[in-house]
């Protein structure tokens, strides 16, 4: 049919009410006091999905759509012709329009029920992230992450997933790798800002709560849009080892061990089953990289490197990479405990 001119284009009306265009056959648009046709009848059963048909004075859409229309008696009969097909101006509530419609376009917007859209569309992005993965020890803290290499061009080690924050605290990114950034950016500033006025080193759990006011400061504003990442934040201070989890909501909480990202449900099933006031960090490198390892999935995902890094006494209570013997000898045991789960 091609494009129609601007001005006989519809537009959008409030949220869950839409102006749509009914396209309609000449046989098929009858005066109000003509009978309803057969064959008009027929081809309005046939229609694709949101089409509409003037049959007999009243408009017939197609059943399987789930359209609900208003009365057409409130619809004046104004068409516009074009070729062989003629076009009439109806008011029509589509369902697939009206999950969100009207209510996602702010974040500043409360739908009925009591949603904002704009903060659940940012956790999909994390939903669909690679995992990440954060442990509590008895004597530190683990931090892991399933970095999918979306390039095989693409150099080892870059675009990195894990942060350091301060010499006591680091950061892993789920989500968008650019927002997870911005957030890094914003932890030093605080944890720099804070030892400049305090003279000492900022305590995990204020770092946390003001990491999660500023991601919560971007859900209030209609010219902001939230993070499009979620963050497991780890440290050591004198309350010793302290892991956080913060969503893009701006809400934060303390755990013992958090995931996050599309493997985060299975992820968590196997935290839940480890003894982790008995594991040492040691230990726990292994374990978070057989979960990383498990949880991957070879036939949907590309390939993965695997990022580790921990704060414990070894490190000197530092923030830091993995060692990258240990990191090897966590690789060759979760594929070898990956092989030996193929097997069984």
């Amino acid at each position: 049919m091609g494009s129609w001119p601007k001005s006989h284009r519809a537009a959008f009306a409030p949220p869950s009410l839409s102006l749509g265009l009914a396209l309609c056959t000449p046989v098929a648009s009858p005066p109000l006091s003509s009978p309803v046709d057969s064959s008009a009848v027929a081809a309005a059963a046939e229609a694709p999905p949101c089409s509409l048909y003037w049959v007999g004075g009243e408009w017939i859409g197609d059943p399987h759509a789930g359209a609900d229309f208003f009365s057409s008696k409130s619809v004046p009969n104004i068409g516009v012709s074009s070729g062989n097909y003629s076009v009439q101006l109806v008011y029509m509530r589509c369902p697939w329009f009206s999950i969100g419609t009207g209510y996602d376009l702010s974040v500043t917007t409360f739908s009925p029920d009591g949603r904002v859209f704009q903060v659940e569309y940012a956790t999909k992005a994390v939903d669909n992230s690679g995992t990440v993965v954060g442990i509590k020890c008895k004597d530190g803290i683990v931090l892991g992450v399933e970095k999918l290499v979306t390039s095989k061009m693409m150099l080892e080690g870059s675009n990195r997933r894990i942060h350091s924050v301060h010499w006591h605290s680091g950061l892993a990114v789920a989500g968008l790798a650019a927002d997870g950034r911005q957030i890094v950016s914003r932890a030093k500033s605080e944890a720099a800002s804070y030892e400049k006025v305090y003279g000492e080193p900022i305590s995990v759990k204020e770092l946390a709560d003001r990491v999660a006011s500023y991601v919560h400061l971007c859900t209030l504003y209609w010219w902001l849009r939230p993070f499009g990442c979620g963050v497991i934040l780890g440290g050591y201070d004198r309350d010793g080892p302290q892991l956080y989890m913060i969503e893009p909501s701006g809400v934060s909480y303390k755990y013992f061990g958090a995931a996050l990202g599309k493997g985060r449900q299975a992820a968590k099933t196997e935290i839940e089953k480890l003894k982790l006031s008995e594991l040492t960090c040691r230990e726990g490198i292994v374990e978070v990289a057989k979960i990383i390892y498990g949880v991957h999935d070879e036939a949907k995902d590309k390939a993965f490197e695997l990022e580790l890094s921990w704060i414990c006494d070894e490190s000197n209570r530092q923030h830091q990479k993995v060692p990258a013997d240990l990191l090897e000898q966590a690789k060759v045991a979760a594929q070898a405990a990956l092989e030996e789960m193929d097997a069984d």
